[in-house]
């Protein structure tokens, strides 16, 4: 009978209160899923995700990586930026 007051209150209240109440279990779920992986896992996941992005970047054809600048007449390669920006993520998590 008390869970079923609580329960009661609890939807009789804002529907922010509501909404949040529902929420609460799957948050507290994913939660303890990432609370569960140490440190050294999570940032060797980010890496390797990092470098699989650098490979997918990589493989992607020539023709795609291009873009052409229309004032000068020009194409420019987006790989190398892309690479260099991808380098710089995996440098800045293996330092910090």
């Amino acid at each position: 009978m008390d869970q079923e007051m609580s329960f009661i209150a609890k939807i009789s209240g804002p529907p922010a209160d509501l909404v949040a109440n529902i929420l609460r279990v799957p948050g507290d779920m994913m939660r303890n899923v990432v609370v569960a992986i140490e440190p050294p896992w999570a940032k060797g996941i980010f890496i390797a995700y990092f470098i699989l992005l650098m490979v997918w970047v990589i493989t992607i054809p020539k023709e795609e990586m291009r873009f052409k600048l229309e004032s000068a007449n020009k194409e420019i390669s987006l790989r190398p930026f892309a690479l260099l920006s991808l380098t710089t993520c995996i440098v800045i998590y293996l330092v910090f």
